[in-house]
């Protein structure tokens, strides 16, 4: 479930991936986080790591497409609400694994 709290935050393998630099350029700027493109990047890349070895690459990628197209990426409540089904998903996936 680790994977889970880091899905949050949310990058890619050698950050080639286009949903973890996207993602982590827009967490940078929301206000009040601490985190660092690079520190987002790295978190990123470890969580989809796990989830291809785990055989969720599609629901990874399904994850980070949502949550970099949402309406508010800096409000975890709104982002998770906004991309339930593809959370959702995900968790089952690896659930499964």
């Amino acid at each position: 479930m680790l994977v889970l709290a880091l899905v949050a935050v949310g990058c890619s393998d050698e950050h080639g991936e286009e949903g973890c630099p996207e993602l982590c350029e827009q967490a940078v700027e929301c206000p009040g986080d601490a985190m660092t493109e690079q520190s987002c990047l790295a978190m990123c890349s470890a969580d989809t790591e796990a989830a291809e070895e785990a055989g969720c690459h599609d629901a990874r990628e399904s994850y980070l497409e949502c949550r970099s197209h949402a309406e508010d990426h800096c409000d975890p409540a709104k982002y998770d609400e906004e991309c339930s089904i593809q959370k959702d998903s995900l968790s089952s996936c690896l659930d499964r694994s």
